[in-house]
């Protein structure tokens, strides 16, 4: 399958590496087995103006640096490429900088390591710099010292590059949705986090590297059989410091303890890596304990759905749909998630939900595409796509927003007119505390904060009779609304639909079009996407815990897939089945 060089014990071209890694010649046998598929993939991808940039990603002591370091050494020396090997540990802040997040924002910031104790901008300007061939200086951190090496003894790069290989234990990882931060999953957690404000911070700033991340052409993961073999292989890797460290620093290292409680930091995203990483990353390493390698998974996708001269767009419900209809967690559609990614596929949330929840769901599922919120009542389309309009569209800062229904006020005003006649059987948005909400909806406190914050129509949540349910929407209807029943409550709107505002978004990608032509795919559960899932191209009904499929009058020959998953599960069932072709080649050497 793959034409490998031919490596002996005695090829001289390996004898730094092979000293700086304290390894001995047996491991270019197995390097020659393993990780040559990554060289000539990156020979292959890497004939072009600018850099390729390769990520890897693995925990502490997998050997995300040796592989960084072969690949280096094997592409400089044999293919004569120029080649750049980065750490994300050098772009650590230095111990002051850490000590002030420690005191203005949480005390376990002061501990090197999560997202948001990188400077995450330097590295942004490091690749745009590289990416436009133009000279840089690549920090160098000290890990002896907690600080960054003098500037003096940083890497200046002053030539054009072919390769960038960053390596890191977060690379690549998406954010957790904050509803996953909860509970607790390990001492350090349940002690100095309790309120939970660190993982926050870790997780919003993660959801930071996500642009950075997405700039990588290529992506390797070193996996872990589990998170419990890493503080062995952190040991390991410290007792490898101690050589490289001079006598009088040896008391900066971790002792035993010390590593337990530094690898805890980690623990939360490192798990969430191991869950959701291999599905989306070009090739897997399988490492056993020992951290030899038992396989190499290599992923690879490809569209089926529609016509090579078709581009689809991907309209999707987000409750019991992309998040799930208990945890409103999404990491089960991770995998089809980054696959749309990587095809350059809008996804586009269709929902009942605010604009102000939208924000951070969207930056959460690092999504960069329109929205249409409060089902159908508004369009937001972000202004970097660059799109031109024939309507008149409103200005609200980062986005153009069209609007398909009347405000939330005029709703308002029908609702307090249905109380004289349904006192005391329903209650809505308006009326209710954040408290109420969380009750009702499982939300957390902000997020219920957020979802208050409605500028269209106004959700009710029904507490008496079905009898009386349709009593109250047929006198809804009189008074002039358009009710919807969503997955839990009754939304008073006008009579704009997800349909309406999917075919209004769809004209303007096909307007702004380039020669390209768009054709809808819409996925979703509950009864207030009916309109969206009759009329799309291509249409699923997610499985709900709840109820039922809703009745569609879609075309015989055109039917809708039903999953036999649910929620997230489901939706990466559609996408990754229908929609998309995955394909993944199993290597064993």
């Amino acid at each position: 399958m793959y034409d490998f060089l031919h490596i002996t014990d005695a090829n001289p071209m390996y004898d730094t590496f092979l000293a700086t890694h304290r390894l001995s010649t047996d491991y270019l046998e197995s390097a020659r087995k393993w990780f040559n598929p990554c060289v000539e993939t990156i020979v292959k991808h890497s004939n072009s103006a600018s850099p390729l940039f390769v990520s890897i990603n693995g925990s502490q002591g997998s050997g995300k640096s040796t592989l960084a370091d072969y690949l280096t050494t094997t592409l400089t020396r044999l293919h004569a490429l120029n080649v750049i090997n980065i750490s994300i540990d050098d772009f650590y802040y230095d111990h002051e900088k850490r000590q002030d997040l420690a005191k203005d924002i949480h005390p376990l910031l002061t501990t090197r390591g999560v997202p948001g104790t990188h400077d995450i901008e330097q590295l942004r300007k490091v690749m745009d710099a590289l990416s436009l061939g133009h000279p840089c200086t690549i920090p160098r951190f000290d890990k002896a010292s907690d600080n960054p090496h003098p500037v003096d003894q940083w890497q200046k790069v002053t030539h054009k590059i072919d390769v960038v290989i960053v390596e890191g234990w977060c690379m690549q990882i998406p954010a957790q949705l904050s509803e996953m931060l909860s509970p607790a999953i390990n001492h350090l957690e349940q002690q100095h986090d309790e309120d939970g404000v660190w993982r926050r911070y870790v997780n919003n700033a993660l959801q930071h590297y996500q642009d950075i991340f997405q700039r990588f052409h290529l992506s390797f993961m070193l996996k872990a059989p589990s998170f419990s073999v890493v503080q062995q292989w952190r040991e390991e890797q410290e007792q490898k410091l101690r050589f490289t460290t001079p006598k009088e620093q040896h008391g900066r290292l971790l002792t035993t303890e010390g590593i337990t409680r530094f690898i805890a930091h980690y623990e939360r995203l490192t798990r969430h890596a191991l869950a959701v990483l291999p599905a989306i990353t070009d090739m897997v390493f399988i490492l056993d304990e020992r951290r030899n390698i038992k396989q190499v998974d290599i992923n690879t996708v490809n569209l089926k759905v529609s016509p090579k001269s078709s581009n689809p767009i991907v309209f999707t419900d987000l409750d019991g749909t992309l998040l799930d209809h208990h945890s409103y967690s999404s990491t089960k559609a991770y995998p089809a998630l980054a696959y749309c990614h990587a095809l350059e596929i809008p996804v586009i949330p269709i929902t009942s939900k605010t604009y102000a929840e939208l924000i951070p769901i969207r930056a959460a599922l690092n999504l960069e595409s329109p929205f249409i919120v409060e089902n159908g009542a508004a369009v937001y389309i972000p202004k970097h796509l660059g799109m031109r309009f024939i309507e008149e569209l409103e200005d609200k800062g980062d986005y153009w927003t069209y609007s398909m229904a009347p405000k939330r006020t005029q709703w308002l005003k029908i609702i307090d007119k249905l109380s004289a006649t349904f006192a005391d059987e329903f209650c809505h948005f308006e009326s209710m505390t954040p408290i109420e909400i969380v009750n009702a909806t499982g939300l957390t406190f902000p997020q219920a904060q957020l979802a208050k914050q409605r500028e269209y129509g106004e959700p009710v949540l029904w507490l008496s009779t079905e009898s009386r349910k349709a009593e109250f929407i047929e006198a809804a209807t009189s008074l002039g609304a358009s009710p919807i029943l969503g997955g839990r409550f009754i939304h008073i709107n006008g009579q704009a639909s997800k349909a309406d505002a999917m075919q209004w978004l769809m004209r303007q990608y096909n307007q702004n079009s380039h020669g390209k032509h768009f054709v809808s795919v819409a996925l979703g559960d509950g009864p207030n996407d009916i309109t969206m899932l009759n009329t799309a191209a291509y249409a699923a009904q997610i499985r709900s815990p709840a109820h039922e499929f809703p009745v569609l009058t879609r075309s015989e020959n055109n039917a809708p897939y039903q999953t036999k998953f649910e929620g997230p599960a489901g939706w990466n069932e559609y996408i990754t089945t229908q929609i998309l072709t995955i394909k993944k080649d199993i290597f064993y050497g």
